[in-house]
C-alpha cells in the first residue's frame, strides 16, 4: 500500500492544526464552520468526507490539552481514521476512498467472523514497516450462568495467580523478563546517546506486550475453568493496595511493576464474554488468617511462601490459602445475595 493517503491526509491535519490554534477553537462543529469551505474550494482532491475526517482528527488530538502552548504537529506515519463511508470490507479485499480514487487492496484478517459485530470507526496505522487496520467490534454478552460453586484467586507478585483448585501460575518467568529488561535499559541509559534513548523506548514496548500477553493467557484459562465446571471467580478488591502497603527499597521496581489491574480487567471482561460472575471480595487479612480454624494472626504467615496456623497447626502454601479464604467469602456473598432475592421474591408474592 502506497503511504501518499496518509502523507497527503498528514498535511491537512497539520493545516487544520494551526488554524485551530490560531483561533482558539478546538469543538469539531466550530472549527468545521472556520476551514471546512476554504478547503474544499482549495484543496478539490480531498472529498467532503475525508476533510470531515481530517477535522475530527484535529479535534480529537486537542481533546487531552486544555490549553496548548503550540499547534498540534502530525508526523509522517499518523494514523488515518474512517468511517463506513470511507472504507467498507468485502471478502478479501477492502474498498478504501482516496484522493487518487478508490482503492482494492488485498488484506489478512485472523478472525473474519468478528467483522458481523464491527462498529464504528476503522483507523489505519502504520508500525514497523507493515499497514493495520484497527476495526471496533462489539461482542454481545452470553447470559450469565447461575453459579453452583466459586473459585477464589488470590493475585501476587510471586505468583501471578493461585487459585482454589491449585492451579498455580508461576511470576518467575515475567519477574526474569523483568530483570532482564531493566539491566538493558540501565546500560542504555548509562550510554545516554539518542540512539540509546530510542531504543529504551522500544525495550519498554516489548516488556509491556510480554507482560499483556501473559495476562491474558492467565486470564484466558481461569475464565474456562470457571465456565467449565459453572462457577464464578472470585477476587480482591486491590484498589490503592500500593498505597497501603509498603515493602523494601530492593522489591520497590518489582512490585510497582505488578500489572495486577490489568489482569483483573482481562478476567472481568473474558467472564462478561463467557458469562461467568466474576465477584469482588475486600483483601485485609485473607492471607493471615487460617482456611481450616479461622485463626488470623500476622504471625501465621511464617514467610512470603508458607502458611503455619498457630492454632490448629494447619501448614500449607500462603497463596492458595488465601485463595481459599477468598472462595468461601465469595460463597457467602452468593448467599447474601441469593436469601435477599428470595425473600424479596417472598415479600412480592405477599
Amino acid at each position: 500500500m502506497e503511504p501518499t493517503p496518509v502523507l497527503s491526509t498528514r498535511s491537512l491535519c497539520n493545516e487544520f492544526s494551526e488554524q485551530a490554534f490560531e483561533n482558539k477553537e478546538f469543538r469539531k462543529n466550530q472549527l468545521q464552520k472556520i476551514v471546512y469551505h476554504p478547503s474544499r474550494n482549495i484543496h478539490k482532491d480531498f472529498s467532503s468526507q475525508l476533510t470531515i475526517r481530517a477535522i475530527d482528527c484535529v479535534c480529537c488530538s486537542y481533546a487531552v490539552k486544555k490549553h496548548p502552548k503550540y499547534p498540534n504537529k502530525f508526523k509522517k506515519t499518523s494514523s488515518v481514521v474512517y468511517d463506513d463511508r470511507v472504507l467498507s470490507f468485502k471478502e478479501d479485499v477492502v474498498n478504501i476512498w482516496t484522493i487518487s480514487g478508490r482503492l482494492i487492496i488485498p488484506y489478512k484478517c485472523w478472525n473474519k467472523e468478528l467483522f458481523k459485530y464491527i462498529k464504528g470507526q476503522t483507523d489505519l496505522k502504520y508500525e514497523n514497516g507493515n499497514w493495520f487496520l484497527l476495526c471496533c467490534v462489539e461482542i454481545p454478552d452470553e447470559e450469565k450462568i447461575q453459579p453452583k460453586g466459586c473459585i477464589g484467586v488470590d493475585l501476587g507478585v510471586k505468583n501471578i495467580a493461585v487459585s482454589s483448585d491449585k492451579d498455580i501460575y508461576s511470576g518467575e518467568k515475567t519477574e526474569n523478563k523483568r530483570k532482564q529488561y531493566s539491566e538493558h535499559r540501565r546500560r542504555l541509559q548509562k550510554r545516554g546517546t539518542r540512539s540509546a534513548k530510542r531504543r529504551i523506548k522500544t525495550t519498554g514496548r516489548k516488556e509491556s506486550r510480554f507482560r499483556k500477553d501473559v495476562n491474558h493467557q492467565i486470564s484466558k484459562k481461569l475464565v474456562g475453568k470457571a465456565k467449565g465446571t459453572n462457577c464464578a471467580l472470585v477476587l480482591e478488591e486491590l484498589k490503592g493496595i500500593n498505597n497501603r502497603v509498603t515493602v523494601r527499597k530492593s522489591q520497590r521496581n518489582e512490585r510497582m511493576s505488578w500489572s495486577f489491574y490489568q489482569l483483573r480487567s482481562f478476567i472481568e471482561y473474558k467472564a462478561k464474554e463467557a458469562g461467568v460472575q466474576v465477584l469482588l471480595v475486600p483483601a485485609p487479612y485473607t492471607s493471615q488468617t487460617c482456611s481450616k480454624c479461622g485463626h488470623c494472626e500476622k504471625k501465621n504467615r511464617k514467610n512470603q511462601s508458607t502458611f503455619i496456623c498457630l492454632s490448629c497447626g494447619f501448614a500449607t502454601s500462603a497463596d492458595y490459602n488465601a485463595s481459599v479464604n477468598i472462595k468461601t467469602l465469595g460463597e457467602q456473598s452468593i448467599s447474601l445475595l441469593l436469601g435477599t432475592f428470595s425473600a424479596s421474591k417472598q415479600a412480592h408474592a405477599l
